[in-house]
C-alpha cells in the first residue's frame, strides 16, 4: 500500500460516526437507543458520572436510571428527548450520537470549528453557479445579436 493510502487510513474521520453493526436498525428510535447505549459504554464515564454531567448542563435533574431507559431498546416509550441527546453529547463528547440520530436525512453534524470552511466552500460554488449562469447569458446574447 502506498504511503498515501497509509496515511489517509490514518486520518481521524470529518463526521464522526458509529460503525454500522453498532446501531444498525430500521426504526429511528432503537437506532438512537443503540447510540446512546454505545456513546456511554465508550465513554469511560459511569452512567451516574453522565448524568450529573447532563443536570449540570441542563440545569434539571437527570439520573442514571433514566439513562438505563434511553439506551434500552426494548424500552420504546421512553426515547431521549433532543435537548438531553446534545446533553449528553456534550458529556461524552460524542459527536456520533447525532451523527446517528441524522442518519437517512441530508444532514450531518461536523465540529463548529469546520465552519468557515463550509461556508467558503459554499460560497465557492453560489459564485461559481453565478459566473456560469452570467457567461451563459452573454453568451446567448451575442448569439442573438449576430
Amino acid at each position: 500500500m502506498s504511503r498515501r493510502r497509509d496515511e489517509e487510513h490514518r486520518l481521524a474521520p470529518v463526521v464522526d460516526r458509529f460503525a454500522d453493526e453498532r446501531v444498525r436498525s430500521p426504526k429511528v428510535a432503537s437506532r438512537i437507543s443503540k447510540a446512546v447505549a454505545a456513546a456511554i459504554k465508550d465513554s469511560g464515564q459511569s452512567r451516574e458520572q453522565i448524568a450529573a454531567g447532563m443536570t449540570a448542563f441542563l440545569d434539571e435533574s437527570v439520573t442514571a436510571g433514566t439513562l438505563y431507559q434511553y439506551s434500552s431498546e426494548a424500552n420504546e416509550r421512553n426515547n431521549i428527548p433532543a435537548h438531553r441527546l446534545i446533553a449528553l453529547a456534550m458529556v461524552t463528547g460524542d459527536a456520533r450520537l447525532l451523527n446517528a440520530a441524522l442518519e437517512g436525512t441530508p444532514f450531518v453534524a461536523v465540529e463548529a470549528r469546520y465552519e468557515p470552511l463550509l461556508r467558503r466552500e459554499v460560497r465557492k460554488e453560489q459564485l461559481k453557479d453565478l459566473l456560469q449562469q452570467e457567461i451563459s447569458e452573454a453568451d446567448a446574447q451575442w448569439r442573438a445579436s449576430k
